[in-house]
């Protein structure tokens, strides 16, 4: 018989079952576990340095300055931010997905020794 008479003759059939297959595809996308998903969790790490009674300016000057100029090279970083406080600086380094994020760390331990 052909199917394209059949689904004209019987249209409650038709749409009973796409709305099946709808819903077992539904159910079976929540059941199935995803195994082999890449990890894209982008590691980001944060640099805080304190300096008690100083003043932003010169946080800036004598911490972040010479920091931003050790971790600039490192690979992998696609962005630094860097914020000076009183009393304190933060350097946010975000890296790419594909770094390996206890590899990341080691690098910016190693620059900032």
């Amino acid at each position: 018989m052909n199917v394209i008479r059949l689904s004209i003759d019987r249209p409650i059939a038709v749409v009973a079952l796409v709305l099946m297959i709808i819903l077992f595809g539904y159910v079976a996308l929540q059941r199935i576990p995803i195994q082999m998903a890449p990890d894209v969790r982008q590691p980001i790490i944060n640099v805080t340095t304190m300096w008690r009674g100083a003043a932003p300016a010169e946080i800036e000057r004598e911490i972040v300055n010479p920091q931003e100029d050790e971790l600039k090279g490192l690979e992998g970083v696609r962005k630094m931010k860097s914020r000076a406080q009183r009393n304190r600086s933060v350097i946010t380094l975000e890296f790419s997905p594909g770094v390996e994020f206890n590899r990341a760390l080691l690098l910016v331990a190693n620059r900032l020794d």
